[in-house]
């Protein structure tokens, strides 16, 4: 909760009351007034940067980081908004560190698993031709189908399996069901789970770039 500095609140269980003497701007959300959701996102990311002040700073940071590419992915604030209030707050902590993430949830990156692949696992030039993330491509029955990366040269796609959306057994046959109308019209489809990118990403890498410069070299 973050007040002005006129006001004198104590913290109380699981609520932690910020004075602030910066202008406070509010919207109204089902009948109460909160803080413009930009400012609350830096002002959370802000506090999970802080060690020296919030004891609970590194278990939080996975959080508030999840909270800033969910905003950004469904439109609920825009990164250029979020940009700006990290302006406003001078020297806030974790500043780098948002910026980098705003610049990769731009590029499309939907979840914390696509910013992982992208830092640590999905091979680029000059090893092989650039990516194209969340992809199109028109299926046979006139659906169309989002691939988390492709390399549409090679008809290559790199599936991201995170637990949440492809753990149950429906995900499954739903994911299998989908491959096997991309390869109808012609793509191969490399999924990986969450377990083995986190824990082999540099094979994973290797297995990429081996499969891509193949298709290429066919065609």
């Amino acid at each position: 909760m973050t007040v002005g500095l006129e006001r004198c609140l104590r913290d109380g269980q699981d609520v932690m009351v910020h004075r602030s003497g910066r202008q406070l701007e509010t919207i109204r959300c089902d009948g109460l007034e909160i803080i413009e959701p930009a400012r609350s996102l830096v002002d959370a990311w802000s506090w999970a940067w802080s060690p020296v002040r919030n004891a609970r700073a590194r278990s939080e940071r996975p959080l508030v980081r999840q909270a800033v590419i969910e905003a950004v992915r469904t439109r609920a604030v825009r990164a250029s908004a979020v940009r700006r209030e990290s302006r406003r707050a001078a020297r806030h902590a974790g500043r780098s560190e948002l910026a980098a993430l705003l610049e990769l949830v731009e590029r499309v990156c939907q979840s914390e698993l696509e910013v992982f692949g992208v830092l640590h696992v999905l091979p680029a030039p000059p090893a092989v031709p650039a990516y194209i993330q969340q992809h199109r491509i028109a299926l046979p029955d006139s659906r169309y189908a989002e691939l988390d990366v492709a390399w549409p040269d090679a008809q290559v796609a790199v599936e991201l399996d995170g637990a949440a959306f492809h753990g149950s057994r429906e995900a499954r046959e739903r994911d299998l069901r989908r491959d096997s109308a991309l390869a109808a019209v012609g793509w191969v489809v490399l999924r990986f789970s969450y377990d083995r990118l986190i824990s082999e990403p540099a094979e994973c890498r290797r297995e990429i770039e081996a499969v891509v410069r193949h298709r290429l070299t066919d065609r």
